[in-house]
């Protein structure tokens, strides 16, 4: 007995569900290329975050003495950024959020913040500082530096 061949084709379940199953496989590739993307882009801009801040942070510890932002926060913290920079007369230039790196400004994603002094701190004559950049939509890189006597 000779076994017949059925010649008719797809049905269309069967078209359907290969048309459903290459869109799955499709959608599933471009979302990934996607998030590699985004990952390397966002990769790309906390190098570029990190020197921005490496830069102010080495600006302030070898251009500011001790005394002068200790006089200056008067036993407290303080928190400055580009808009409240030049009203809470700081001791160091206001330039530092004006850093730029490949053509991109952090002057309104950037926080300066001098932690306040704990006993320890002011015992030894430290004051520690944190630089706090928005490199890219919701994240955000911390950068930490003292000023010494």
């Amino acid at each position: 007995m000779r076994r017949q061949l059925n010649h008719q084709g797809f049905t269309v379940l069967e078209a359907i569900a290969s048309v459903f199953i290459i869109s799955l496989v499709l959608t599933t590739a471009i979302s990934i290329v996607i998030n590699v993307r985004n990952q390397t882009e966002a990769t790309n801009e906390r190098i570029l975050a990190v020197e921005v801040g490496s830069r102010i942070r080495d600006d302030l510890i070898n251009n500011s003495t001790y005394d002068e932002i200790s006089v200056w926060m008067n036993g407290g913290g303080v928190l400055v950024t580009s808009s409240t920079c030049a009203s809470l007369a700081t001791p160091f230039s206001c330039d530092i959020f004006t850093y730029t790196s490949n053509n991109r400004v952090y002057d309104e994603t950037m926080t300066l913040s001098f932690i306040a002094p704990t006993v320890e701190s002011t015992q030894y004559q430290v004051i520690h500082f944190e630089i706090i950049i928005e490199y890219y939509p919701h994240r955000f890189l911390t950068l930490e530096g003292i000023i010494y006597e």
